[in-house]
């Protein structure tokens, strides 16, 4: 059965998993990704094979574990060693494909939030230009899953792998990074999302229109819509991070780019920076009551941040302790002292 076999594979790599690697390596992780029970990966003529039942949920775990032992134990010496790291890009998108299917597998919402921990550790270990973009394609694909805790996992490692190697992004890095895996890449497809299932509970209200007593739905209510509200507030406030920490950096180097051009194209943060200002200035005017309140508020702050950061004083002029006169009152219209 596939638990004996797993369980035969754990016993091996235990004993002689520092050497694995190469084209062994990619065949024991698409293994492991195929009996995740999610629906990421696909191997030919298995896919007439249901892994996400019940039945499965117990060579799923089992799989797992087989994944994080790997990942912990013989992975790690490879950004010290580079003797054991794996060269090929497939034995490297195997694995970053391997946890994502267990990130979206469904038997156990434990080992969805653990691989995408995971992830992280991998972008740790391996802060290669190449790595990065993965790791940060396979967060955008684990920000729009349908559970909301690992939406909102993701997007929170998502936002804090950004800050912690934002430093080592290249130009062309932050342009895909803030354009496609961002804005476009999750943002955009949140805010549809949560419209979505706002149309939806509007007709399912106005097919009732017709019955007698009407059911008022309370602000608290943990509906989708909210859901997708939360996570959407998460990707706002993760977005004012990145912005406070690089946006003059980013400024900078998209100037220089720009100047030492053949072309003398337009800078792409200017269109970057119109679309951030549309995409918040469209969550301060979300229609709803409360269930949508802090999304405003998470709209105006990030608005108020732009218009910091991007004038001649900069944000640290907004941090300045104001001072506060005192013995003033206003006579006459006028604001005079008082002695």
């Amino acid at each position: 059965t596939a638990n004996t076999g797993l369980n035969a594979l754990r016993v091996v790599l235990e004993g002689a998993g520092h050497s694995l690697a190469g084209e062994n390596l990619v065949i024991v992780v698409e293994t492991l990704s195929v009996l995740s029970g999610g629906d990421y990966f696909h191997n030919g003529s298995d896919n007439n094979i249901d892994r996400s039942t019940k039945a499965w949920a117990n060579a799923s775990a089992i799989a797992f574990q087989n994944l994080k032992l790997i990942v912990d134990d013989f992975l790690e010496p490879q950004s010290a060693d580079d003797e054991l790291r794996p060269k090929s890009f497939s034995a490297r998108e195997a694995i970053l494909d391997c946890c994502v299917s267990f990130g979206k597998s469904q038997h156990d919402i434990n080992t969805s939030l653990t691989s995408i921990g995971m992830l992280w550790s991998l972008a740790d270990q391996d802060s290669t230009p190449g790595t990065l973009d993965l790791v940060l394609s396979k967060l955008t694909c684990l920000a729009l899953d349908n559970r909301a805790e690992v939406r909102n996992c993701s997007v929170n490692t998502l936002f804090s792998c950004v800050v912690g190697l934002g430093d080592q992004f290249s130009n062309d890095q932050w342009e895909k990074c803030l354009n496609k895996t961002i804005l476009f890449g999750i943002m955009k497809h949140m805010s549809s999302a949560m419209n979505g299932t706002n149309d939806d509970s509007l007709k399912q209200n106005e097919s009732n229109e017709s019955q007698r007593y009407k059911v008022s739905v309370h602000h608290s209510r943990d509906s989708a819509s909210k859901q997708w509200s939360t996570t959407l507030v998460l990707a706002l406030r993760g977005l004012e991070r990145v912005l406070r920490l690089f946006f003059c950096r980013l400024l900078r180097k998209s100037i220089e780019v720009s100047q030492h051009s053949n072309q003398h194209r337009e800078v792409w943060l200017t269109a970057t920076w119109n679309e951030i200002l549309r995409m918040s200035f469209d969550c301060v005017c979300i229609s709803g009551e409360r269930e949508t309140l802090d999304l405003r508020l998470a709209g105006v702050e990030l608005i108020t941040l732009c218009s910091q950061v991007s004038c001649k004083a900069g944000i640290g002029a907004a941090t300045n302790t104001a001072r506060v006169g005192t013995n003033m009152e206003v006579v006459g219209g006028a604001l005079r002292s008082v002695r």
